[in-house]
């Protein structure tokens, strides 16, 4: 009896494989080469804010810079990007970035709206924000995806990220900071009355503050260590992932709490 051959079984099974190849590659030479084009487009904003007042910026896609401003001035320039496969479609991108403003004396707020998009021939937009502000205003700023970065400010800092780090450098005010996936990086000139509240989930939080500040310190970590080096604390709870301490006698309440990464406090 003959046998049938399974020649062209042994043949056509390569060939599938092969052409299967040359097609996920060619979709993957698509998705990596749709958004080549860019561009970048400028809006830019001066407001007066009676002393005490409260800026608000609220973003979705980039990071936002603050620093201090002389006076009463508040000054937000806004960087809008777009891409897309082609400059029209990247330009259409950018040109659908909705930036809404409700202005006061006491209150000016800023808030992002980016277009939702409809596959990869919609583009993506994102917005970078450098602001300036009083350094004694009540200040809130939030992102989802880019990192916040604060400076030289006095007066109570509220910053929440989602996917990105938060820096504050030489902060003098009441501070609220937290982020899911990132670090959180903070450097106080002083201990304010209002206290200090640090979160993270996924990264490490380090905060330095003046080694005369007065403070009563909580920390906890689920995932990592505490350190506290170089700071006269009188402890009355020391685990490698908790603290319950008071700083020169104790003050200002200053709660940290990590789930993955460690915790270091120390003097600036």
């Amino acid at each position: 009896m003959l046998m049938r051959s399974r020649q062209p079984v042994t043949v056509v099974l390569p060939m599938l494989l092969l052409s299967a190849a040359v097609l996920s590659t060619t979709a993957c030479d698509i998705v990596t080469a749709d958004l080549k084009h860019g561009v970048t487009s400028e809006w830019r904003k001066t407001y007066t804010l009676e002393p005490g007042g409260r800026v608000e910026v609220s973003n979705v896609n980039g990071r936002i810079r603050v620093t201090r401003s002389d006076g009463n001035q508040v000054e937000v320039v806004a960087e809008k990007k777009g891409r897309g496969v082609s400059e029209e479609a990247a330009r259409a991108a950018a040109d659908r970035i909705e930036i809404k403003e409700s202005v006061s004396s006491s209150s000016i707020r800023i808030e992002t709206k980016t277009p939702r998009t409809n596959g990869m021939f919609s583009g993506s937009s994102e917005v970078s924000y450098a602001v300036r502000v009083p350094a004694g205003a009540d200040v809130k700023f939030t992102t989802v995806n880019g990192g916040i970065e604060v400076s030289s400010l006095t007066g109570r800092i509220n910053v929440e990220t989602t996917n990105g780090g938060i820096i504050a450098r030489e902060v003098g005010g009441p501070i609220e900071a937290s982020t899911t996936n990132g670090g959180v990086d903070v450097e106080l000139t002083r201990v304010a009355s209002g206290g200090v509240t640090l979160g993270c989930t996924n990264g490490g939080i380090k905060l330095r503050l003046p080694a005369d500040a007065t403070a009563t310190i909580s920390a906890s970590v689920t995932n990592g260590g505490i350190d506290s080096d170089g700071l006269q604390l009188e402890k009355t709870e020391s685990t490698r992932r908790h603290l319950e301490a008071r700083l020169n006698g104790g003050g200002p309440t200053i709660k940290i709490e990590g789930t993955n990464g460690g915790i270091r406090i120390g003097a600036r």
